[in-house]
């Protein structure tokens, strides 16, 4: 729930019915459209009929669909593009209300509306909403419902409604717990990379930023994005040597247009959410793999038990 010093609120409805749904959300929905809010409404076709049924013509006003493109493999990198635009749209004053259900929130990939999966995604929207005068309310068909779908529900929302109302929700549990329990899943295979070196120590830094820029160049990125991705991968490296063993590999994958990449060391991650919370503006640590997703289309953080990973993608814009 919301408090004096965080606006951001996490509720979750349980529905058996489309109608039934609308009936729980009018209350809501009506506050926030009198109120000039923004309204967005990721959901299916058939809850989006249901909502311009009851809602008439001041459906008008509701924008439908995912606030930011999700990502296919990447709960991480969905919770954060929907942070950056949700904290564009409200940068004029204005509160958010988006409705999100597991349908849209993972796009095309085949496991985006599974329930560990969605679970990432809403542990990762904990952190990186945070701050925000932002209302998501996730919606869950009970016909659908697995086991753990139900615990995840639980987990990852402080608040539920009940009937109408939204009540706190003692079986809350903190982004790291939940995360800890349903950790990030690797990326998707890509074979063997186009180039692989090693680091060690900081004296490395010089010349992975130089290899660097080469790959930006030769893929064709803009000079800002080679910019950014030497910039981004020289912050993940830096992390890599300072918080892991001092020493990894560094993979990539380039063709025209896009680059990915990705470190690897044999240490493991003491987070399981690194760089989703925006650092605080007086902080002058904790900015590195914040400021990597920033800089970047895809950052996605992994830990198996050869180590951690972090992949990196970046298309020509």
């Amino acid at each position: 729930m919301s408090t004096a010093s965080d606006p951001f609120r996490h509720l979750a409805v349980f529905f058996h019915d489309v109608d039934g749904l609308v009936a729980t959300l009018t209350p809501m929905l009506t506050v926030a459209l009198a109120r000039g809010d923004l309204v967005w409404a990721a959901v299916d076709d058939p809850a989006r009929g249901a909502l311009e049924r009851r809602l008439g013509s001041a459906a008008d006003d509701v924008v439908f669909g995912e606030p930011a493109q999700p990502y296919t493999y990447s709960g991480q990198t969905t919770a954060s593009r929907r942070a950056d635009r949700l904290r564009e749209l409200t940068a004029d004053g204005r509160a958010a209300l988006v409705l999100s259900d597991s349908s849209t929130v993972g796009g095309p990939g085949p496991r985006s509306s599974a329930p560990d999966f969605w679970s990432v995604v809403d542990a990762s929207c904990n952190l990186a909403l945070s701050g925000l005068p932002v209302t998501l309310v996730c919606l869950c068909d009970a016909a659908g419902a697995s086991e753990d779908t139900e615990r995840y529900l639980y987990w990852n929302h402080p608040e539920l409604f009940d009937g109408s109302h939204a009540s706190p929700n003692p079986r809350y549990r903190t982004p790291d717990q939940v995360l800890a329990s349903v950790p990030a899943p690797p990326a998707p295979p890509l074979g063997p990379p186009n180039h692989l070196a090693t680091f060690e120590g900081v004296t490395a830094l010089r010349g992975v930023r130089t290899a660097t820029r080469r790959h930006g160049e030769e893929a064709g990125l803009s000079d800002e994005q080679v910019d950014g991705l030497v910039l981004a991968i020289g912050e993940l490296v830096s992390n890599s040597i300072e918080h892991g063993p001092g020493r990894g590999t560094l993979s990539w994958w380039t063709r025209p247009g896009r680059v990915v990449a990705q470190v690897h060391d044999a240490g493991h991650m003491t987070t399981t959410t690194p760089g989703l919370r925006r650092p605080d503006v007086r902080s002058v640590r904790g900015r590195g793999v914040w400021l990597a997703r920033q800089l970047s289309d895809v950052l996605h953080f992994w830990t198996g038990v050869d180590g951690t990973h972090v992949r990196l993608e970046i298309s020509a814009a």
